[in-house]
Protein backbone atom coordinates (compact mmCIF):
# COMPACT_ATOMS: atom_id res chain seq x y z
CA UNK A 1 0.00 0.00 0.00
CA UNK A 2 2.81 2.43 0.83
CA UNK A 3 4.48 1.70 -2.49
CA UNK A 4 1.26 2.32 -4.43
CA UNK A 5 0.64 5.59 -2.58
CA UNK A 6 4.22 6.74 -3.24
CA UNK A 7 3.98 5.77 -6.92
CA UNK A 8 0.75 7.73 -7.37
CA UNK A 9 2.29 10.73 -5.64
CA UNK A 10 5.30 10.62 -7.98
CA UNK A 11 3.06 10.30 -11.07
CA UNK A 12 0.95 13.24 -9.90
CA UNK A 13 4.03 15.40 -9.30
CA UNK A 14 5.54 14.58 -12.70
CA UNK A 15 2.29 15.32 -14.52
CA UNK A 16 1.79 18.58 -12.66
CA UNK A 17 5.34 19.81 -13.29
CA UNK A 18 5.27 18.84 -16.95
CA UNK A 19 1.88 20.16 -18.03
CA UNK A 20 0.39 22.20 -15.24
CA UNK A 21 -2.35 19.60 -14.77
CA UNK A 22 -2.57 15.99 -13.60
CA UNK A 23 -4.07 13.32 -15.86
CA UNK A 24 -5.46 10.00 -14.70
CA UNK A 25 -3.17 6.98 -14.90
CA UNK A 26 -4.55 3.47 -14.49
CA UNK A 27 -1.49 2.32 -12.55
CA UNK A 28 2.08 3.43 -11.84
CA UNK A 29 4.45 1.13 -9.96
CA UNK A 30 7.81 1.75 -8.34
CA UNK A 31 9.90 -1.44 -8.38
CA UNK A 32 13.47 -2.64 -8.15
CA UNK A 33 16.13 -5.11 -7.11
CA UNK A 34 19.33 -4.57 -5.13
CA UNK A 35 22.13 -7.15 -5.33
CA UNK A 36 25.45 -6.74 -3.53
CA UNK A 37 28.08 -9.11 -2.21
CA UNK A 38 31.64 -9.59 -1.03
CA UNK A 39 34.04 -11.50 -3.24
CA UNK A 40 37.66 -12.58 -3.58
CA UNK A 41 39.09 -12.64 -7.12
CA UNK A 42 42.36 -14.13 -8.31
CA UNK A 43 44.01 -13.99 -11.72
CA UNK A 44 47.37 -15.11 -13.00
CA UNK A 45 49.74 -13.75 -15.64
CA UNK A 46 51.75 -15.42 -18.34
CA UNK A 47 54.77 -13.70 -19.84
CA UNK A 48 54.81 -13.69 -23.65
CA UNK A 49 55.45 -11.25 -26.49
CA UNK A 50 52.33 -9.13 -26.76
CA UNK A 51 51.11 -5.59 -27.13
CA UNK A 52 47.76 -6.14 -25.46
CA UNK A 53 46.42 -3.14 -23.51
CA UNK A 54 48.31 -2.41 -20.31
CA UNK A 55 45.01 -2.16 -18.48
CA UNK A 56 44.30 -5.77 -19.47
CA UNK A 57 47.62 -7.47 -18.81
CA UNK A 58 49.29 -8.54 -15.61
CA UNK A 59 53.08 -8.78 -15.76
CA UNK A 60 55.80 -10.44 -13.79
CA UNK A 61 56.05 -7.16 -11.85
CA UNK A 62 52.86 -8.29 -10.14
CA UNK A 63 54.52 -11.54 -9.16
CA UNK A 64 52.48 -13.23 -11.84
CA UNK A 65 49.37 -13.20 -9.65
CA UNK A 66 46.87 -10.64 -8.42
CA UNK A 67 44.29 -11.21 -5.69
CA UNK A 68 41.62 -8.66 -4.80
CA UNK A 69 38.93 -8.42 -2.13
CA UNK A 70 35.91 -6.36 -3.20
CA UNK A 71 32.39 -5.33 -2.37
CA UNK A 72 30.69 -5.99 -5.72
CA UNK A 73 27.17 -5.31 -7.02
CA UNK A 74 25.09 -7.37 -9.44
CA UNK A 75 26.80 -10.69 -8.85
CA UNK A 76 23.76 -13.00 -8.88
CA UNK A 77 21.33 -10.57 -10.56
CA UNK A 78 21.22 -7.12 -12.15
CA UNK A 79 20.23 -4.34 -9.74
CA UNK A 80 17.44 -2.09 -10.94
CA UNK A 81 15.24 0.81 -9.95
CA UNK A 82 12.33 1.66 -12.17
CA UNK A 83 8.89 3.05 -12.82
CA UNK A 84 6.30 1.36 -14.99
CA UNK A 85 2.78 2.42 -15.85
CA UNK A 86 -0.24 1.19 -17.76
CA UNK A 87 -3.36 2.98 -18.96
CA UNK A 88 -6.42 1.18 -20.31
CA UNK A 89 -7.42 2.80 -23.61
CA UNK A 90 -10.45 0.60 -24.17
CA UNK A 91 -11.17 -1.83 -26.98
CA UNK A 92 -8.45 -4.19 -25.79
CA UNK A 93 -5.78 -1.52 -26.12
CA UNK A 94 -3.38 -0.23 -23.44
CA UNK A 95 -0.63 2.38 -23.30
CA UNK A 96 2.41 1.62 -21.15
CA UNK A 97 5.88 2.88 -20.29
CA UNK A 98 9.03 1.72 -18.48
CA UNK A 99 11.84 3.92 -17.12
CA UNK A 100 14.52 1.76 -15.46
CA UNK A 101 18.03 2.48 -14.21
CA UNK A 102 20.75 0.40 -12.57
CA UNK A 103 22.08 1.70 -9.22
CA UNK A 104 25.34 0.24 -7.91
CA UNK A 105 25.00 -0.73 -4.27
CA UNK A 106 28.75 -0.62 -3.57
CA UNK A 107 29.15 3.10 -4.37
CA UNK A 108 25.65 4.48 -4.86
CA UNK A 109 26.48 5.51 -8.42
CA UNK A 110 24.74 4.43 -11.64
CA UNK A 111 25.86 1.72 -14.04
CA UNK A 112 25.32 1.92 -17.82
CA UNK A 113 27.69 4.91 -18.16
CA UNK A 114 25.77 6.82 -15.52
CA UNK A 115 22.54 6.89 -17.52
CA UNK A 116 19.56 7.58 -15.28
CA UNK A 117 17.47 5.04 -17.17
CA UNK A 118 20.21 2.98 -18.79
CA UNK A 119 18.42 -0.37 -18.55
CA UNK A 120 15.16 0.55 -20.27
CA UNK A 121 13.34 3.71 -21.37
CA UNK A 122 10.41 3.17 -23.72
CA UNK A 123 6.74 3.85 -24.41
CA UNK A 124 4.51 1.11 -25.77
CA UNK A 125 1.02 0.42 -27.08
CA UNK A 126 -0.59 -3.00 -26.59
CA UNK A 127 -3.35 -4.13 -28.95
CA UNK A 128 -5.22 -7.42 -29.39
CA UNK A 129 -2.70 -8.20 -32.14
CA UNK A 130 0.54 -7.51 -30.27
CA UNK A 131 2.61 -4.74 -28.72
CA UNK A 132 4.77 -1.99 -30.24
CA UNK A 133 7.53 -0.35 -28.15
CA UNK A 134 9.73 2.65 -29.01
CA UNK A 135 12.87 3.61 -27.08
CA UNK A 136 15.86 1.98 -25.36
CA UNK A 137 14.99 -1.65 -24.69
CA UNK A 138 16.23 -5.21 -24.76
CA UNK A 139 17.34 -6.54 -28.14
CA UNK A 140 15.12 -9.38 -29.42
CA UNK A 141 17.93 -11.96 -29.31
CA UNK A 142 18.39 -11.27 -25.58
CA UNK A 143 15.18 -13.15 -24.82
CA UNK A 144 16.32 -16.33 -26.54
CA UNK A 145 18.87 -16.76 -23.72
CA UNK A 146 16.96 -14.99 -20.92
CA UNK A 147 14.00 -17.37 -21.22
CA UNK A 148 16.15 -20.48 -20.70
CA UNK A 149 18.60 -19.39 -18.00
CA UNK A 150 17.76 -20.38 -14.43
CA UNK A 151 19.85 -17.43 -13.23
CA UNK A 152 19.21 -13.66 -13.61
CA UNK A 153 22.01 -12.54 -16.00
CA UNK A 154 24.14 -11.36 -13.08
CA UNK A 155 27.93 -11.35 -13.14
CA UNK A 156 28.20 -15.12 -12.63
CA UNK A 157 25.48 -16.21 -15.07
CA UNK A 158 27.32 -17.93 -17.92
CA UNK A 159 24.20 -17.90 -20.12
CA UNK A 160 25.17 -14.38 -21.14
CA UNK A 161 27.58 -16.31 -23.40
CA UNK A 162 24.74 -18.00 -25.27
CA UNK A 163 25.35 -16.08 -28.48
CA UNK A 164 25.48 -12.68 -26.74
CA UNK A 165 29.13 -11.95 -27.46
CA UNK A 166 28.19 -8.38 -28.37
CA UNK A 167 26.76 -5.73 -26.00
CA UNK A 168 24.25 -4.76 -28.68
CA UNK A 169 22.63 -8.14 -28.24
CA UNK A 170 21.56 -7.22 -24.73
CA UNK A 171 20.16 -3.68 -25.23
CA UNK A 172 19.50 -1.36 -28.15
CA UNK A 173 19.29 2.42 -28.25
CA UNK A 174 16.70 3.99 -30.56
CA UNK A 175 14.75 0.75 -30.95
CA UNK A 176 11.33 -0.05 -32.42
CA UNK A 177 9.99 -3.54 -31.63
CA UNK A 178 6.84 -5.57 -32.23
CA UNK A 179 5.92 -8.51 -29.95
CA UNK A 180 3.11 -11.03 -30.17
CA UNK A 181 1.97 -14.32 -28.63
CA UNK A 182 -0.12 -17.01 -30.31
CA UNK A 183 -0.89 -20.08 -28.24
CA UNK A 184 2.34 -21.59 -26.94
CA UNK A 185 4.47 -19.45 -29.26
CA UNK A 186 5.72 -15.91 -28.67
CA UNK A 187 8.16 -13.76 -30.56
CA UNK A 188 9.52 -10.33 -31.29
CA UNK A 189 10.85 -8.37 -34.28
CA UNK A 190 13.05 -5.30 -33.83
CA UNK A 191 14.92 -2.59 -35.72
CA UNK A 192 17.04 0.43 -34.81
CA UNK A 193 18.92 3.03 -36.92
CA UNK A 194 21.81 2.88 -34.38
CA UNK A 195 21.77 0.35 -31.59
CA UNK A 196 24.90 1.95 -30.09
CA UNK A 197 27.96 1.88 -32.37
CA UNK A 198 30.47 4.75 -32.49
CA UNK A 199 32.69 5.67 -35.47
CA UNK A 200 35.66 4.16 -33.59
CA UNK A 201 35.11 1.10 -31.40
CA UNK A 202 37.62 0.50 -28.61
CA UNK A 203 37.73 -0.24 -24.90
CA UNK A 204 38.07 3.28 -23.47
CA UNK A 205 34.33 4.09 -23.41
CA UNK A 206 35.09 7.56 -24.78
CA UNK A 207 36.45 8.50 -21.35
CA UNK A 208 38.68 11.21 -22.82
CA UNK A 209 35.60 13.06 -24.01
CA UNK A 210 35.79 11.93 -27.62
CA UNK A 211 32.35 11.62 -29.18
CA UNK A 212 33.70 9.36 -31.93
CA UNK A 213 35.19 6.61 -29.75
CA UNK A 214 33.44 4.18 -27.42
CA UNK A 215 32.76 0.60 -26.53
CA UNK A 216 29.78 -0.94 -28.30
CA UNK A 217 26.66 0.20 -26.50
CA UNK A 218 28.40 3.11 -24.77
CA UNK A 219 26.32 6.15 -23.83
CA UNK A 220 28.01 8.31 -26.50
CA UNK A 221 27.66 5.71 -29.26
CA UNK A 222 23.94 5.65 -30.04
CA UNK A 223 23.35 8.85 -32.00
CA UNK A 224 21.65 8.32 -35.36
CA UNK A 225 23.82 9.11 -38.38
CA UNK A 226 23.51 9.08 -42.14
CA UNK A 227 26.23 6.45 -42.45
CA UNK A 228 23.99 3.52 -41.46
CA UNK A 229 26.44 2.77 -38.62
CA UNK A 230 24.86 0.67 -35.87
CA UNK A 231 21.77 -0.12 -37.94
CA UNK A 232 20.43 -3.37 -36.45
CA UNK A 233 17.63 -5.85 -37.04
CA UNK A 234 16.72 -8.85 -34.94
CA UNK A 235 14.12 -11.45 -34.02
CA UNK A 236 13.42 -14.18 -31.52
CA UNK A 237 10.87 -16.99 -31.29
CA UNK A 238 10.03 -19.15 -28.28
CA UNK A 239 7.85 -22.17 -27.63
CA UNK A 240 6.71 -23.12 -24.14
CA UNK A 241 4.78 -26.35 -23.70
CA UNK A 242 4.44 -27.89 -20.27
CA UNK A 243 7.91 -28.29 -18.77
CA UNK A 244 9.81 -27.58 -22.00
CA UNK A 245 10.94 -24.22 -23.40
CA UNK A 246 12.67 -23.87 -26.78
CA UNK A 247 14.07 -20.59 -28.12
CA UNK A 248 15.88 -19.20 -31.14
CA UNK A 249 17.25 -15.76 -32.00
CA UNK A 250 18.79 -13.84 -34.91
CA UNK A 251 20.51 -10.46 -35.03
CA UNK A 252 22.40 -8.39 -37.60
CA UNK A 253 24.31 -5.11 -37.11
CA UNK A 254 25.87 -2.96 -39.85
CA UNK A 255 29.01 -1.08 -38.74
CA UNK A 256 29.52 0.57 -42.12
CA UNK A 257 33.31 0.84 -41.82
CA UNK A 258 33.61 1.74 -38.12
CA UNK A 259 37.22 1.47 -36.96
CA UNK A 260 38.07 -1.39 -34.60
CA UNK A 261 40.98 -0.45 -32.34
CA UNK A 262 42.77 -1.53 -29.16
CA UNK A 263 45.16 0.21 -26.79
CA UNK A 264 48.75 -0.98 -26.57
CA UNK A 265 49.62 1.59 -23.89
CA UNK A 266 47.51 3.87 -21.73
CA UNK A 267 47.40 6.46 -24.54
CA UNK A 268 48.07 4.59 -27.80
CA UNK A 269 45.58 2.80 -30.02
CA UNK A 270 46.36 0.28 -32.74
CA UNK A 271 43.89 0.12 -35.63
CA UNK A 272 42.91 -3.49 -36.26
CA UNK A 273 40.62 -2.95 -39.23
CA UNK A 274 37.31 -1.57 -40.44
CA UNK A 275 34.20 -3.47 -39.35
CA UNK A 276 31.54 -4.23 -41.91
CA UNK A 277 28.88 -6.15 -39.98
CA UNK A 278 28.10 -8.61 -37.20
CA UNK A 279 25.61 -11.43 -37.51
CA UNK A 280 24.65 -13.96 -34.84
CA UNK A 281 22.17 -16.79 -34.30
CA UNK A 282 21.45 -18.85 -31.21
CA UNK A 283 19.27 -21.68 -29.90
CA UNK A 284 18.29 -22.47 -26.33
CA UNK A 285 16.30 -24.96 -24.25
CA UNK A 286 15.09 -25.43 -20.68
CA UNK A 287 13.48 -28.60 -19.33
CA UNK A 288 12.04 -29.04 -15.85
CA UNK A 289 11.49 -32.52 -14.45
CA UNK A 290 7.99 -32.27 -13.01
CA UNK A 291 7.69 -32.39 -9.21
CA UNK A 292 11.42 -32.98 -8.68
CA UNK A 293 12.73 -29.41 -8.51
CA UNK A 294 15.39 -30.34 -11.09
CA UNK A 295 15.95 -28.21 -14.22
CA UNK A 296 18.33 -28.70 -17.15
CA UNK A 297 19.13 -25.96 -19.68
CA UNK A 298 21.51 -24.99 -22.46
CA UNK A 299 22.22 -22.51 -25.24
CA UNK A 300 24.35 -22.50 -28.37
CA UNK A 301 25.28 -19.56 -30.55
CA UNK A 302 27.44 -18.59 -33.52
CA UNK A 303 28.49 -15.10 -34.54
CA UNK A 304 30.74 -13.48 -37.16
CA UNK A 305 32.38 -10.05 -37.31
CA UNK A 306 33.12 -9.27 -40.97
CA UNK A 307 35.76 -6.72 -41.97
CA UNK A 308 35.53 -4.24 -44.83
CA UNK A 309 37.54 -5.47 -47.85
CA UNK A 310 37.80 -8.95 -46.42
CA UNK A 311 41.09 -10.14 -44.90
CA UNK A 312 42.53 -8.30 -41.91
CA UNK A 313 45.49 -9.27 -39.73
CA UNK A 314 45.30 -8.82 -35.97
CA UNK A 315 48.96 -9.60 -35.36
CA UNK A 316 49.52 -5.88 -34.73
CA UNK A 317 47.76 -6.47 -31.42
CA UNK A 318 49.70 -9.60 -30.53
CA UNK A 319 52.01 -11.98 -32.39
CA UNK A 320 49.90 -14.82 -31.00
CA UNK A 321 46.76 -13.51 -32.73
CA UNK A 322 46.95 -15.02 -36.21
CA UNK A 323 43.29 -14.42 -37.06
CA UNK A 324 43.34 -14.08 -40.86
CA UNK A 325 39.98 -12.51 -41.76
CA UNK A 326 36.60 -12.36 -40.04
CA UNK A 327 36.24 -13.05 -36.32
CA UNK A 328 34.12 -16.19 -36.16
CA UNK A 329 32.89 -17.09 -32.69
CA UNK A 330 30.84 -19.89 -31.19
CA UNK A 331 29.49 -20.42 -27.69
CA UNK A 332 28.02 -23.34 -25.79
CA UNK A 333 26.47 -23.12 -22.32
CA UNK A 334 25.01 -25.97 -20.24
CA UNK A 335 23.47 -25.72 -16.81
CA UNK A 336 21.34 -27.32 -14.12
CA UNK A 337 19.45 -26.13 -11.06
CA UNK A 338 17.92 -28.07 -8.15
CA UNK A 339 15.30 -26.42 -5.95
CA UNK A 340 14.51 -28.01 -2.61
CA UNK A 341 12.38 -26.00 -0.21
CA UNK A 342 14.02 -22.65 0.50
CA UNK A 343 17.36 -23.88 -0.91
CA UNK A 344 18.63 -23.98 -4.48
CA UNK A 345 21.83 -25.43 -5.94
CA UNK A 346 23.09 -24.65 -9.43
CA UNK A 347 25.94 -25.39 -11.82
CA UNK A 348 26.93 -24.00 -15.24
CA UNK A 349 29.59 -24.66 -17.86
CA UNK A 350 30.46 -22.56 -20.91
CA UNK A 351 32.96 -22.62 -23.75
CA UNK A 352 33.37 -19.61 -26.04
CA UNK A 353 35.89 -19.87 -28.85
CA UNK A 354 37.16 -18.49 -32.14
CA UNK A 355 36.40 -20.82 -35.04
CA UNK A 356 39.29 -19.54 -37.14
CA UNK A 357 42.80 -18.15 -36.73
CA UNK A 358 44.47 -18.96 -33.43
CA UNK A 359 41.53 -21.06 -32.19
CA UNK A 360 41.63 -19.23 -28.85
CA UNK A 361 38.93 -20.16 -26.38
CA UNK A 362 37.62 -19.47 -22.88
CA UNK A 363 36.27 -22.23 -20.66
CA UNK A 364 34.25 -21.27 -17.58
CA UNK A 365 32.64 -23.05 -14.65
CA UNK A 366 30.24 -21.75 -12.01
CA UNK A 367 28.77 -23.35 -8.90
CA UNK A 368 26.19 -21.66 -6.70
CA UNK A 369 23.85 -22.04 -3.74
CA UNK A 370 20.96 -19.87 -2.53
CA UNK A 371 18.74 -19.67 0.52
CA UNK A 372 15.49 -17.69 0.45
CA UNK A 373 14.94 -15.85 3.72
CA UNK A 374 11.60 -14.65 2.35
CA UNK A 375 9.85 -14.14 -0.99
CA UNK A 376 11.89 -10.98 -1.49
CA UNK A 377 15.28 -11.60 0.18
CA UNK A 378 17.83 -14.27 -0.78
CA UNK A 379 21.32 -15.11 0.46
CA UNK A 380 23.65 -16.59 -2.14
CA UNK A 381 27.16 -17.94 -2.72
CA UNK A 382 29.06 -18.32 -5.99
CA UNK A 383 32.28 -20.07 -7.02
CA UNK A 384 33.55 -19.47 -10.55
CA UNK A 385 36.58 -19.96 -12.78
CA UNK A 386 37.56 -18.99 -16.36
CA UNK A 387 40.56 -20.37 -18.26
CA UNK A 388 41.78 -18.53 -21.35
CA UNK A 389 43.75 -20.37 -24.04
CA UNK A 390 45.71 -18.71 -26.87
CA UNK A 391 43.93 -15.34 -26.46
CA UNK A 392 40.27 -16.27 -26.45
CA UNK A 393 37.18 -14.11 -27.07
CA UNK A 394 36.88 -12.87 -23.47
CA UNK A 395 40.30 -11.22 -23.65
CA UNK A 396 40.20 -9.89 -27.21
CA UNK A 397 36.59 -8.68 -27.29
CA UNK A 398 37.03 -6.78 -24.01
CA UNK A 399 40.30 -5.16 -25.11
CA UNK A 400 38.71 -3.88 -28.32
CA UNK A 401 35.45 -2.68 -26.75
CA UNK A 402 33.32 -5.19 -28.65
CA UNK A 403 32.33 -6.63 -25.30
CA UNK A 404 32.25 -4.63 -22.07
CA UNK A 405 33.62 -7.14 -19.57
CA UNK A 406 34.13 -10.86 -19.31
CA UNK A 407 32.04 -12.73 -16.78
CA UNK A 408 32.52 -12.28 -13.03
CA UNK A 409 32.00 -8.45 -12.98
CA UNK A 410 35.41 -7.09 -13.86
CA UNK A 411 37.45 -9.76 -12.13
CA UNK A 412 39.67 -9.64 -15.21
CA UNK A 413 41.30 -12.34 -17.29
CA UNK A 414 44.72 -12.59 -18.93
CA UNK A 415 45.79 -14.34 -22.13
CA UNK A 416 46.66 -17.98 -21.48
CA UNK A 417 45.77 -17.76 -17.80
CA UNK A 418 43.02 -18.46 -15.30
CA UNK A 419 40.80 -16.14 -13.25
CA UNK A 420 38.58 -17.22 -10.36
CA UNK A 421 36.07 -15.80 -7.92
CA UNK A 422 34.48 -16.73 -4.59
CA UNK A 423 31.48 -14.62 -3.56
CA UNK A 424 28.86 -14.28 -0.83
CA UNK A 425 25.98 -11.87 -1.22
CA UNK A 426 22.37 -10.87 -0.71
CA UNK A 427 19.67 -9.60 -3.05
CA UNK A 428 16.37 -7.97 -2.21
CA UNK A 429 13.50 -7.40 -4.61
CA UNK A 430 10.81 -4.79 -4.02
Amino acid sequence: MQKRVLSKAIALAVATLGTGAAFAQSSVTLYGNIDVGFDHTTRKAKTFAATMPVSTLLTTANGGKLSTNRVTPDMSSQSSLGFKGTEDLGGGMKANFVLEGQPLADTGSLSRDGRIFGRQAFVGVTTPYGEVRIGRQYAPIFFSSALVTTERFGGTDLFIEGGLTNNLHVRWDNAVTYSAQVGDFRGQLGWTPNAGAAAKIDGDRGAAGSSSSSILGGANAGAESGSNRGNSTGAFLAYTGGDLTLTGGLSYTSFHGATLAAGTTATTLVTLGKLDSYKVANLGFKYALADTGLIFNGAFGRGTYDFVNGSQSLTALSPELSIPNALRISSLVLGTRYNIGAMAFLAQFSETKFRNGNHGKDTSYMLGAEYSLSKRTTLYSRLGSTKDKSIGPDVLLTATGIRETPVFIGGGINPDSRSSIVALGVRHTF
